[in-house]
């Protein structure tokens, strides 16, 4: 039965029940002091339990200022379990919704403010384990998602600001150890993260640029006896730099770098088989030169690091004014420009590569790369080509391969992807297609992905409705359905020849039901049942849980 607010209006004017606000107050509040009573026909008779809702109901309307008429509706499946409730507003959901699984399980539930998604709102799967939250302010991301094991325990947390990741996104283990931290800038991993071991110590650090993973460190690792190996790093509880220096077998071995409480330089020590090297070389002081003008100004400052030259190298004019500039390497020039008083890049500026080859020209302003950049390969093919506005790409940017054929074409705005992108091999066939809008993929994508083409919809980024993946043959390699970005339902996956090797089954992205692998001759070899995620049998076999 759908109950709404009209319903409840003819009820209160039938002349059986008269009530006034006030009256409506107060039955709805006793009402509501024993929602979590299971209220039945013995309690009440059918009309007293219909008013009663209506009262209710009628009190959360009148609870909201200037909102129009409150109609709780009740949505229904096909055998007439409830699917879905709450208010609509001049046809417009507000307030608490819920959604359900056919069993009568809750699959969603949160709150719409002004008819959008507001608050976190809560995921379930059909036996009432949460999967999933999300932070929702004006209908978009905003906060944390969350992602969970059936334990309850955090799997992943990411950060949104306005539908993009933007800042940290963690990964634990069953425990609820961090193992993995990755920072997001404009939806893309970017910057420097890190990887945990299960004691939580820090076993690798990871650099991102634009969504690519440019470098991993391996670090604080022991070798098979159990000892320290490798490069060592210390921070303190905020993170900052302590102690630097490489390890074996477990004794320190070689040159150690020491810094202060705040991550200063403090001391530079050479080790050899955990035993200090006093009069090593390494740990001579860092020294600055600097020559003079005739009137005893500072014609050139430049830093030497045990003879060699690093760092920034600056020129003066009689003045005391910034005239050139440098920055230095191992005593390769790296760059050419003018550094200013504030340590900032500013004016053009050319950074090469060790052998000195041109690596890139463009200007800085305050430090940041503004206007037109291009980008080369050591053999002076242009490479990349494109314009910053306050250090982030904005406009056009285009990347090229070797033999100067185009690779990608994309354009930005204010360092998010936005508009058309194309990605081409060198024989010019389209690799990739699709559309950003600030950041986020929208609409239509085409992705040939090594041996097979990818082709479906993102809505914000994530996958959403049908995916279909075909090789070059024609033949359909998968095809299976997602809910932003969550696989739900049947994913069949074929050979080059059309036969089913497996299919899948998920429920708002976690494993469920029976997986099914196929063999030669398209023969079962093997069945998985999954329950929540968890692996609950084997060809029919249910698993028993491991001991202790």
């Amino acid at each position: 039965m759908k109950i709404n607010g009209s319903f409840c209006t003819t009820l209160f004017r039938t002349g059986t029940y008269v009530v006034n606000k006030m009256e409506i107050k107060a039955k709805s509040m006793w009402l509501t002091n024993r929602i979590n009573i299971p209220i039945t026909m013995d309690l009440f008779s059918k009309k007293e339990n219909i008013l009663l809702l209506c009262l209710w109901m009628t009190t959360c309307c009148l609870s909201q200022e200037s909102v129009g008429e409150c109609s709780w509706t009740v949505y229904t499946f096909p055998n007439g379990k409830t699917a879905s409730e709450g208010c609509l507003i001049n046809g417009q959901p507000e307030g608490i919704w819920t959604a359900f699984h056919e069993n009568g399980n809750v699959k969603s539930r949160g709150n719409r403010r002004d008819f959008l998604l507001d608050g976190t709102w809560d995921f379930f799967d059909s036996t009432g384990v949460k999967l999933r939250s999300v932070e929702y302010a004006a209908d978009l991301k905003s906060g944390w998602e969350r992602s969970y094991f059936p334990s309850g325990r955090v799997k992943i947390e990411q950060h949104y600001e306005a539908n993009q990741r933007s800042g940290w996104t963690y990964e634990y283990d069953q425990e609820g150890q961090r193992r993995k931290a990755i920072p997001y800038r404009s939806n893309l991993e970017d910057g420097k993260g890190r990887e945990y071991a299960a004691d939580g110590r820090t076993i690798a650090l990871l650099e991102y640029d634009k969504g690519y993973l440019r470098t991993i460190e391996k670090v604080n690792r022991y070798d098979s006896f159990g000892q320290k190996t490798g490069v060592w790093m210390e921070w303190t509880g905020n993170g900052i730099l302590q102690e630097q220096g490489p390890w074996e077998s477990g004794k320190r071995n070689g040159l150690f770098r020491f810094y202060d409480q705040w991550g200063q330089l403090e001391d530079v020590v050479k080790y050899l088989e955990g035993e200090v090297v006093s009069d090593a070389v390494e740990t001579q002081e860092i020294d600055i030169r600097t020559t003079t003008h005739a009137n005893g100004t500072i014609a050139t400052r430049s830093t030497y690091e045990n003879g060699v030259r690093v760092g920034v190298y600056t020129e003066y004019d009689e003045a005391g004014n910034i005239t050139a500039g440098a920055l230095y390497e191992q005593g390769l020039k790296i760059g050419e420009g003018v550094t200013n008083a504030e340590g900032k890049r500013i004016g053009e500026w050319k950074q090469f590569y060790p052998d000195g080859a041109l690596k890139s020209e463009g200007a800085f302003a305050e430090g940041k790369r503004e206007g037109r950049w291009r980008f080369y390969a050591e053999t002076g093919q242009l490479m990349q080509e494109g314009t910053y506005r306050d250090g982030a790409f904005h406009g056009n940017w285009r990347w090229y391969y070797i033999d100067g054929s185009l690779h990608r074409d994309e354009s930005y705005r204010k360092g998010k992807a936005d508009g058309n992108f194309l990605e081409l091999d060198r024989a010019g066939k389209t690799l990739v297609e699709g559309r950003y809008d600030y950041g986020l993929k929208q609409g239509p994508w085409i992705m040939d992905v090594n041996d097979h083409r990818e082709e479906g919809q993102y809505v914000d980024g994530e996958r959403h409705g049908t995916w279909i993946h075909t090789f070059p043959n024609g033949t359909e390699q998968f095809k299976g359905e997602f809910e932003m970005g969550l696989p739900i339902g049947k994913h069949v996956y074929k050979d080059y020849n059309g036969s089913t090797e497996r299919v899948e089954r998920y429920n708002l992205g976690q494993r469920e039901g029976k997986w099914l692998y196929y063999g030669p001759n398209q023969m079962l070899q093997q069945t998985l049942e999954y329950k929540r995620g968890e692996l609950v049998r084997i060809d029919g076999k249910r698993i028993k849980p491991a001991e202790g």
